[in-house]
């Protein structure tokens, strides 16, 4: 009898790319076995990111020192040149051809160099069913075309799944034991906007199906907001869903967000922040922020500083501008390292400060906690009502939902103790 191959997955970035992780793994089951430890592989397979160049430089090194055959999955085949440059015999696996990784694995195998980059519509039913999170992606691409963004050329075009298959994923996990559903796409707002549906109505489709969970809505550029916010507004004031909203604005600069191509303007991020704060005055408000972008002026990096102070938003993914090839910023003269370095730090303390002092106004709080995750030694990590991540002492298990007393609280996280 032949030995079955083993395969491990190696997974950086976003949670899009742990969902697309989720389906291979489910495909290769069905011809392979999983490993979880790298050296028992056969086979590993990369699902990679590009949305920085350092990450990208991280993850080729890791390709480069790996001696067994391996599997190049997620977004990284854009940079064709540097993979054929400093690869031998690449197999490549692109976003939307996910249902072929079988095929993929067999060529690393053999030893054979392959592409497959294409668009697949091979039913992708099967997947990982994980807990206490699942993540589901509703969609592949976007609608935007962002200057920097190196994601819009390997997720070139929207490509929605219907909502059969996500309220077909969605049951089966809960059934499982999910209890935390992650819903994901690279723009969650454009959702449907192929296929004639819009998110309101997906997420009002999945808000019927029975259980006890929550949902965790993914990130929503804001001009969508202005098709639906109110929709959404209404939606997550049900109990089934976190109260968490993710807005990116990018820059508190209006000439910035234009010259980034961004389809909002500050402005929209802001009406939007204040109305969800009025209807829901709890909600946690996330947002990115990239500092150094090559037109962003001292003015326009006040501009950015002040907004942050104005809307004090609950959790900012802050990133310093790097160069992506074959996006459309490559074409502006870059501003010095040492200064996007400098901006980035001032921009970092001021996000950590309003950050803690949100925090710590939560010490003596009795809050709702959902256990998601093992923490060090014997505590356990879990999600408020608003998706704060709070470090719990006190018995229980994943997947339990707990009353928790906050006791102290530091710019990333909430400590407590479960008290019923």
């Amino acid at each position: 009898m032949t030995k079955m191959a083993k395969v491990y997955f190696d997974v950086y970035g976003c949670t899009l790319n742990q969902a697309d992780a989720d389906i291979m793994k489910a495909i290769v089951k069905k011809k392979y076995k999983i490993t979880k430890k790298p050296s028992d592989a056969d086979v590993t397979v990369f699902v990679t990111c590009t949305v920085k160049g350092s990450t990208e430089n991280k993850i080729m090194e890791k390709i480069k020192r790996t001696k067994k055959p391996h599997v190049i999955a997620g977004c990284l085949y854009v940079n064709e040149e540097r993979i054929r440059r400093e690869l031998k015999n690449p197999v490549v696996l692109g976003p939307y051809a996910i249902s072929r990784i079988n095929d993929a694995v067999e060529a690393a195998l053999a030893k054979k160099e392959v592409w497959m980059t294409e668009n697949s519509d091979a039913d992708i039913t099967a997947r990982e069913y994980t807990k206490p999170i699942l993540r589901i992606q509703i969609q592949q691409g976007c609608v935007g075309n962002c200057f920097f963004c190196q994601t819009k050329l390997a997720r070139k075009y929207l490509k929605s799944y219907r909502p059969k298959i996500l309220r077909l994923w969605m049951e089966e996990g809960i059934k499982r034991g999910a209890r935390e559903i992650d819903i994901t796409g690279m723009d969650s707002g454009a959702y449907g906007l192929d296929i004639g549906l819009t998110l309101p109505q997906l997420l009002s489709e999945l808000l019927s199906i029975k259980g006890d969970y929550r949902i965790r809505l993914g990130m929503i550029n804001p001009q969508h907001l202005n098709r639906f916010g109110d929709e959404i507004i209404r939606l997550m004031k049900n109990k089934k869903f976190y109260k968490f909203i993710h807005m990116p604005v990018q820059s508190g600069s209006e000439k910035v967000c234009k010259e980034m191509n961004r389809p909002h303007t500050v402005a929209d991020f802001k009406r939007w922040a204040k109305k969800f704060r009025k209807e829901i005055p709890d909600v946690t408000i996330a947002t990115d922020i990239i500092v150094g972008y090559p037109t962003e002026t001292k003015k326009d990096f006040e501009m950015t500083l002040k907004l942050l102070r104005e809307v004090k938003p609950d959790v900012v993914n802050l990133s310093k501008f790097t160069l992506r090839p074959g996006t459309k910023a490559v074409l502006f003269k870059q501003l010095p390292t040492e200064e996007i370095k400098r901006r980035s730090e001032i921009a970092a303390e001021i996000i950590k400060n309003i950050a803690t002092e949100k925090n710590k106004k939560l010490i003596g709080k009795k809050m709702n906690v959902l256990i998601t995750e093992k923490g060090k030694g014997k505590t356990m990590k879990g999600r408020t009502d608003n998706y704060k991540q709070v470090v719990v002492s006190g018995r229980c298990k994943l997947g339990d939902f707990v009353k928790v007393k906050i006791k102290d609280a530091n710019h990333g996280s909430l400590f407590g103790e479960v008290i019923g």
